[in-house]
C-alpha cells in the first residue's frame, strides 16, 4: 500500500459511505496531478509525495471539509450567542449555594460546614450550566442551526442604544451582588461569631434569636431577590420605569419591616447589647439610631437614583 493509499484511507474513513467512491476518485486525481507537477519540475517522486500530502495536512480535517462536518464544538456563528447567555445565566450559580448555606446553618449544622455545602452547590449548578448550556449549542452546530443565526438575522438595528444616564456597568453589578452576598453571609455568621460569648462558651448573636421564625427569613430572602434584580438589570442594559418600580417595591420591603424592628427595639439581641456596652443605654441607643439612619439613607439614594436615571432615559434628546 503506497503512501497515497493510506492518506486517502485515512481520509474516507470519516466520510459517509454514500460518498466515498466520488471523493476517493476526486482525492487521487488531484494528489497524482500535484505530484506528477512536482516531479515534472525534476523533484523525487518519493518527496513529491511528501510535500503534497503535508500540504493537503491532517486526513481528519480534510475529511471535514468534504463532509461539511465541524471539528470545532461551537462554531463562529453560533459562538456570540452562546457566550452572552452562558454569561446570563452563571449569575443564577450562586443563588442555590446561598439557599443551602442558610438551610444549613439553620438545621444546625456548623457555619464551615454549611458554607462549605452553599459552595459545593454553587459550584455543581454552575457545572451543569455550561455543560447542558454547551451540549445544546453543540447539537445546534452538527445538524446545521449554525448555518442560519437562531436567534434572528442580525441587522443594525439590532444595535444598543447609547444612553450613558441609563446604562448599567458589569463592574456595578458585580458590586452591588457582593454587598447583597456580603450581608446575606454575615446574617448568618453573626449567631456564632459575634465576638462575645456567654459563660458557657457559646457565641451571643448579635441579633435577636426570635427573629428567625420569620423576619430574618423574609429579610435573606429579599437579599436574594435584590441580588436577581441586579443580575436582571445588567441583562436587560439599564434602567426602565418597570425596572424602577420593581427597585422601590424591594427596598421598601426590605426598609420597612428592618426600621420597625430597630425602631421597637427587637433588632437587637439585648444579651448582645449588655455584653457589648454594659450598662450604657445610650450606647445602645446610638447603635438602633445608626442603623435606622443608614437603612433611611441607603434606601432613599437606591430608589432615588433607580427614579432619576429610568426618567432621564425617557426625556427626548436635543438634537
Amino acid at each position: 500500500m503506497t503512501l497515497i493509499d493510506r492518506y486517502v484511507a485515512a481520509t474516507l474513513r470519516s466520510i459517509p459511505v454514500g460518498k466515498r467512491d466520488d471523493i476517493d476518485r476526486e482525492l487521487r486525481a488531484s494528489i497524482t496531478d500535484a505530484v506528477d507537477a512536482r516531479v515534472e519540475s525534476g523533484a523525487d517522486p518519493d518527496e513529491a509525495e511528501q510535500v503534497v500530502l503535508t500540504e493537503l495536512g491532517d486526513p481528519a480535517r480534510l475529511a471535514a471539509d468534504y463532509s461539511g462536518r465541524p471539528l470545532n464544538l461551537i462554531g463562529p456563528n453560533l459562538y456570540p450567542d452562546w457566550k452572552r447567555l452562558l454569561s446570563v445565566l452563571l449569575w443564577i450559580a450562586p443563588i442555590p449555594g446561598i439557599v443551602v448555606l442558610v438551610l444549613g446553618v439553620l438545621g444546625g449544622s456548623s457555619a464551615l460546614s454549611a458554607l462549605g455545602s452553599g459552595i459545593w452547590t454553587a459550584g455543581t449548578v454552575a457545572l451543569h450550566i455550561v455543560f447542558w448550556t454547551t451540549l445544546v449549542f453543540a447539537v445546534l452546530e452538527r445538524t446545521g442551526a449554525s448555518g442560519s443565526n437562531p436567534t434572528g438575522a442580525w441587522t443594525p438595528d439590532r444595535l444598543p442604544e447609547i444612553d450613558e444616564s441609563r446604562r448599567v456597568s458589569l463592574s456595578d453589578t458585580v458590586f452591588s451582588v457582593v454587598v447583597y452576598v456580603f450581608l446575606f453571609v454575615l446574617v448568618i455568621l453573626q449567631r456564632t461569631h459575634s465576638g462575645f460569648d456567654t459563660a458557657d462558651g457559646s457565641a451571643i448573636p448579635i441579633i435577636a434569636p426570635e427573629l428567625w421564625s420569620f423576619w430574618i427569613p423574609v429579610l435573606l430572602g429579599l437579599l436574594v431577590l435584590s441580588a436577581v434584580f441586579e443580575i436582571a438589570l445588567y441583562a436587560v442594559g439599564g434602567w426602565t420605569i418597570p425596572l424602577a418600580a420593581i427597585n422601590t417595591v424591594l427596598n421598601l420591603l426590605f426598609a420597612i419591616p428592618l426600621l420597625w424592628l430597630a425602631a421597637t427595639d427587637m433588632l437587637f439581641n439585648p444579651d448582645f447589647l449588655a455584653a457589648a456596652f454594659g450598662d450604657e443605654s445610650g450606647a445602645a441607643t446610638t447603635a438602633t439610631t445608626s442603623v435606622i439612619v443608614v437603612v433611611v439613607l441607603v434606601a432613599v439614594w437606591e430608589i432615588g437614583e433607580g427614579w432619576m436615571k429610568a426618567l432621564r432615559g425617557r426625556a427626548p434628546r436635543v438634537r
